[in-house]
């Protein structure tokens, strides 16, 4: 989408995108629980398959604003995902951005 069209958004069109976007969050976060409660253990393939992705926030706008990293590149610990990503739903239009949250952020099981 070019940066113009985004700009174009009203505020109804803006919060119903963050409210879809919460809604597939959520779908997720279950989803994860679910898979996570039945003691499957998944490969990464599978995951990649059904799309766990990070589940860290990013700064607004829009709110809420949802990192959507694919998969946690870093050593583990408290350090930080290295992954950068375009991120589709920032001010400025796609812009390419580090994930920079910590292991226990992204979709692991």
């Amino acid at each position: 989408m070019s940066e113009s069209k985004r700009n174009d958004r009203t505020d109804a069109q803006s919060r119903m995108l963050a409210e879809a976007a919460a809604l597939l969050i959520e779908a997720q976060d279950k989803a994860a629980a679910l898979i996570r409660e039945s003691g499957l253990e998944l490969s990464s393939a599978e995951r990649n398959s059904l799309d766990f992705s990070c589940f860290g926030e990013l700064p607004p706008p829009p709110t809420p604003h949802w990192c959507r990293c694919r998969r946690y590149r870093g050593s583990g610990g408290d350090d930080p995902c290295r992954t950068q990503f375009p991120d589709h739903g920032g001010v400025g239009g796609d812009q390419l951005v580090r994930c920079g949250h910590p292991k226990e952020a992204h979709g692991a099981f």
